[in-house]
């Protein structure tokens, strides 16, 4: 089982139109979290997939594990806590970008303790991003969890940065370093790179992921595409054009989609990371480009299945 960890929330719809007079402001909610989305996302590509988070007792908490369940995500590491839910308020541009304002301090899914954790089970990877990294105690949680595991674990980090719920660039920086030492995999948006590193150009940040011993490092830029380095190659990708409902889920269906295809590439060869050349991250990188086109055609973060991805790569 492939191990996605971190927060599930709802992500609560603003309608942006709304005059800021208008004391009524219609809402639209819709189940979510980075995490939760990538663990929905690898179980539609027909991955065996499992969340760890905290998920609240009430009504909302409920809503959530049956979603989970519905989606055939294993739920033995969701734990229950007798927590509020996290909610995630967002509003639009007219260009379908979003703002975030996040209601969570004290929520269950920032309140996962190692003594929470099933034991016994035997995970093929590990996944971590977004605010559950930096949010303790559930970060400590984290990274203590993923620094146990053995090198045959596949590693995957989306620092999805969130300086609404931690605005300390200082605290993102240094786990992600140590999260770093560990990843074989590391993706990283244009916009969260220049909230960590605006002094850095990305080459250099690049090539000191790859000496830490990162095998694939994927920097996207939204509409303009995405580049891939490995330690023998490189690609750039060029995003499929498409009318825009909103970006809400892209990263996660792009990241979802890396991790897919390195689980993959592993079940051919144990070697995986001898087989990233420019043609093979081309190919990666172009399957992930589709993939996160599809959701971004989409109302919120609806990722895609493997059939849905295979379609469009065919048309």
């Amino acid at each position: 089982m492939f191990l996605v960890c971190g927060e599930a929330l709802f992500d609560v719809f603003v309608d942006g139109s709304i005059d800021l007079t208008d004391t009524r402001l219609p809402l639209d909610a819709v189940a979510g979290g980075s995490p939760f989305n990538v663990a929905i996302g690898l179980a539609r590509l027909g991955e065996s997939s499992g969340l760890l988070t905290g998920v609240s007792q009430d009504f909302l908490g409920q809503r959530l594990m049956a979603i989970l369940e519905n989606e055939k995500v294993n739920t033995d590491f969701t734990i229950r806590k007798a927590a509020p839910s996290t909610l995630s308020f967002i509003q639009k541009d007219e260009h379908g970008v979003p703002d975030y304002a996040f209601y969570g301090n004290g929520a269950a899914d920032r309140s996962v303790l190692m003594g929470d954790l099933p034991t016994g089970h035997s995970l093929t990877g590990l996944h971590l991003g977004s605010y559950s990294i930096v949010t303790p105690p559930t970060a400590d949680t984290l990274l203590s969890l993923m620094q146990q595991q053995p090198d045959s674990c596949l590693v995957s980090l989306d620092p999805n940065v969130r300086l609404g719920v931690e605005p300390n660039v200082e605290i993102w920086r240094e786990r992600v370093a140590l999260i770093a030492q560990r990843a074989n995999l590391l993706k990283i948006s244009d916009e969260d790179y220049d909230h960590l590193y605006p002094d850095t150009p990305v080459e250099a940040k690049v090539a000191e992921w790859l000496a830490l011993g990162v095998g694939l490092v994927a920097f996207t830029q939204g509409g303009k595409g995405a580049q891939l380095w490995s330690k023998t190659g490189n690609a750039t990708v060029v995003a499929p054009k498409i009318v825009v409902a909103d970006t809400v889920g892209a990263g996660d269906t792009f990241q979802t989609s890396l991790i897919y295809q390195l689980l993959e590439l592993r079940q051919q060869n144990n070697d995986w990371e001898s087989q990233l050349d420019d043609s093979k991250l081309k190919t990666i990188g172009e399957f992930a480009a589709v993939a996160a086109a599809i959701t971004c055609s989409r109302q919120g973060a609806d990722l895609p299945t493997l059939a849905d991805v295979q379609t469009a790569l065919a048309g």
